[in-house]
């Protein structure tokens, strides 16, 4: 028998297959979309391939054959459709085609010298075995010296027994340093439990269809007639926030599953996904599979598993849930379809709702988009017809919008106030603690200070490996970097010039949580961000604390402005709005608006009114007023307009070639060979612009200098481009990378 093989490679020239042939006692466990282990090329070494075709009959080629050595999956998550969809996906998005087909396998392949496979290995965590005081002496008497081990041994004094490879991921720390803090004698590394069921744990009422409103009723009946007759549709729900999107989702899906076909639902964060989940739970039992990055590889496999054999109707997950092996395909559902996470910033980088509508046309499924702020592409789609609107204006259970009020930070400090929470504020939070009533305080940036500077000469403390600041953080005492993840242990005199005036500047969640207790010292607090999450669950265990056991106030990042229902809450208060307001980019203002109207939507979702109070200098902004009137049309119009007039999605397709490399240069140097490249014999097809290093130049010691394309892309567009890619990566050099992105959210 002969297999027609991809090898997992990114390498340009290798995207294609070769033949291979499969020894006679493997025939029976060949199928297409098995992933298999061969040899290729000249090495000794086995590689990773992917079957994609079987022939029974064939030609005696001229040159001798290898043979497939095993094969790494026991059954195939694959089919013809999904090849397509991998097709497709490489073609649209310039990278090969096991790139993207690995996007619809399971985590983990069995390893040929080892009779144990990836994903059934026991996962284990870290205990530390010393006291806090010991460790804190230890690293203020300069015993402890790495700024890695101080920050491992940090977290852990805050966060124990955590999995070593949440430790690892969420640190970005190497293994080396987990065995040198278990060798010093500062941690235990011990087997974990087998990993939480979430669904067999979760106990929760069975509940029956709620009677919708008259707007639910009219979205329901719409989008049901689309399911009805199996056709293909696109329909956007712009519903504010608390206007009862999810019960409508569940509705449809409840007219999916009596048509006998399935449905994906897709959220934007990992906690979203339990919070989801109950709801869906309670309405449709254990008839779900739950996929995010957060589950082991173990338990992503057994979930694949499950929905594959055909044993759930219903998955729900993050962005990756969009590719489980699911048939019969009903319906989509995208949650919060603003959300920039749904773009992937890795390659392949893909849109997931260009991959959604891909997979329901195919399967004559529907697709349905819901958001309080729509993506502008999206609306702008919506409103031209091209996908069916649907208007949610009202607020569901005679539930009131929050009032909104902007604070001027100037009035404060003519007031004398130079604390990050106004005088308003204060006297907010304190009547809302007075009524025992729950507060939300939203602040983008983590950590504790933005970034150090010297007062003397100016010098800035930035990572070595990237072109940005490091973030101060006073739990540990160390400079970090939010990219990489370098660590340094606090510098308190200048390298530059031997000054120790040292300032920091820009607010951090970690410093608001400490001004906040200081002027509400008996106030229970929680933070929830980046640093707060590493563990496991972590995202659903600070939600399920802050809803049910009597928390007074959350401060969190835009973590905590997306889809949270917590009828406690009445006041949000939002911090550094201004920063949000200043960033450089064409879609920065919509970011902005979703974010600060997403995050105002968490205030007043019950039958206690809610209330907003925005800090800002910039009271006049646009963007501001717009959140203040509660009005996305009035942000839409404005932002519709300057895309229309400078020339941005969605009236113009942007690709962002991308060229990185460890010599600054050498990339230049490629970025302009490029450039030329792109515009040789350019007919006015498409408009090249001159290389420009992107706003951070550097990460992880690569530099990186990007050239951007504007286009109406077509098949055309696309020929040429291949054509010239081709050309470059013929003429670059060596180690230099290059990716591509279409339609970037940052540039």
């Amino acid at each position: 028998m002969l297999a027609k093989i991809l090898i997992n490679t990114s390498v340009n020239t290798l995207n294609k297959v070769y033949d291979y042939l499969i020894p006679e006692e493997l025939e029976k466990e060949a199928e297409v979309g098995k992933r298999v282990s061969v040899s290729f090329g000249r090495g000794k070494d086995l590689t990773e391939g992917l079957i994609v075709k079987l022939s029974t009959e064939y030609e005696e080629p001229k040159y001798k054959l290898k043979y497939i050595d095993s094969f790494l999956d026991d059954i195939s998550y694959l089919n013809e459709s999904r090849l397509k969809l991998a097709k497709y996906i490489a073609y649209v998005y310039f990278c090969n085609v096991y790139d993207a087909l690995k996007l619809m396998l399971p985590p983990g392949t069995k390893s040929k010298n080892s009779s144990k496979s990836i994903e059934t290995r026991k996962d284990k965590k870290i205990v530390l075995i010393k006291s806090t005081d010991e460790i804190m002496q230890d690293i203020e008497s300069n015993v402890i010296k790495s700024a890695k081990q101080i920050q491992l041994l940090s977290f852990l004094m805050y966060t124990d027994n955590v999995l070593i490879s949440d430790v690892i991921d969420g640190l970005s720390i190497s293994r080396s340093v987990i065995n040198t803090a278990q060798k010093n004698g500062y941690i235990d590394i011990v087997e974990c439990d087998k990993e939480r069921d979430f669904l067999k744990d979760l106990h929760v009422e069975r509940s029956t269809s709620l009677t919708p409103t008259d707007e639910q009723k009219n979205v329901i009946d719409g989008i049901s007639r689309y399911i009805y007759d199996e056709e293909y549709k696109q329909c956007l729900i712009h519903g504010v926030t608390g206007s009862g999107k999810t019960e409508v989702y569940l509705q449809l899906i409840e007219r999916v599953l009596d048509q006998g076909r399935k449905a994906i639902v897709l959220v934007p964060e990992i906690s979203l996904t339990y919070q989801t989940v109950e709801r869906f739970v309670s309405r449709f039992g254990n008839d779900i599979a739950i996929l995010h990055s957060k589950m082991t590889i173990a338990k992503r496999k057994e979930e694949y598993k499950r929905i594959k054999m055909g044993k759930v109707n219903i998955v729900i997950g993050a962005r990756s849930a969009i590719f489980a092996p699911l048939d019969n395909i009903g319906l989509v559902i995208i949650d919060e379809e603003h959300d920039t996470s749904y773009y992937s910033q890795t390659k392949p980088k893909y849109s997931t709702k260009d991959i959604a509508a891909y997979i329901c046309k195919e399967e004559n499924a529907v697709l349905v988009l819901g958001s309080a702020t729509p993506e502008i592409s999206t609306y702008n789609k919506a409103i031209n017809g091209t996908i069916e609107l649907f208007e949610m204006k009202n607020r569901a259970a005679n539930a009131k919008l929050p009032q909104i009020e902007l604070i001027s930070l100037r009035d404060d400090r003519i007031m004398g106030n130079t604390s990050s929470i106004s005088l308003a504020l204060k006297e907010a939070i304190e009547e809302n603690i007075k009524n025992k009533e729950q507060t939300m305080l939203f602040l983008n940036k983590r950590g504790y200070n933005s970034y150090l500077t010297c007062k003397e000469c100016g010098y800035v403390f930035n990572c070595p490996n990237c072109d940005v600041a490091m973030t101060y953080h006073k739990t540990n005492n160390l400079l970090l970097c939010h990219y990489c993840s370098h660590a340094e242990r606090n510098v308190h005199i200048c390298p530059k010039c031997g000054s120790e005036q040292i300032s920091s500047y820009n607010l951090g969640t970690e410093k608001l949580e400490e001004e906040l207790k200081e002027l509400f010292p008996k106030i229970s607090v929680l933070r929830m961000d980046a640093d707060t999450t590493i563990a496991r669950d972590a995202q659903a265990k600070i939600l399920d604390d802050f809803k049910n056991n009597n928390i007074d106030v959350l401060i969190g990042t835009q973590m905590i402005s997306k889809g949270h229902d917590m009828p406690n809450v009445t006041l949000v208060g939002i911090i550094g709005a201004d920063s949000l307001l200043a960033m450089n980019d064409f879609s920065a203002s919509e970011r902005a608006f979703s974010n600060i109207y997403q995050v105002s939507g968490r205030a007043g979702r019950s039958t206690k009114e809610g209330r907003v109070l925005i800090q800002t200098s910039d009271s006049e902004n646009y963007i501001l007023e717009a959140v203040k009137h509660n009005d996305y049309n009035e942000f839409f119009d404005k932002e519709i307009d300057y895309r229309k007039t400078y020339g941005y999605p969605p009236f113009i397709d942007i690709l962002l070639f991308e060229v990185s490399g460890a010599n600054l240069e050498d990339v230049k140097s490629d970025a302009e060979k490029l450039y030329n490249i792109l515009s040789y014999d350019n007919q006015n097809e498409y408009r090249v612009f001159s290389p420009k290093s992107p706003y951070i130049q550097k990460l992880n010691n690569r530099f990186r200098v990007n050239v951007m394309v504007k286009a109406k892309l077509n098949t055309a567009i696309y020929s040429k481009m291949y054509g010239k890619i081709k050309i470059y990566n013929a003429k670059k050099r060596a180690n230099a990378s290059l990716s591509i992105t279409k339609n970037p959210t940052f540039i």
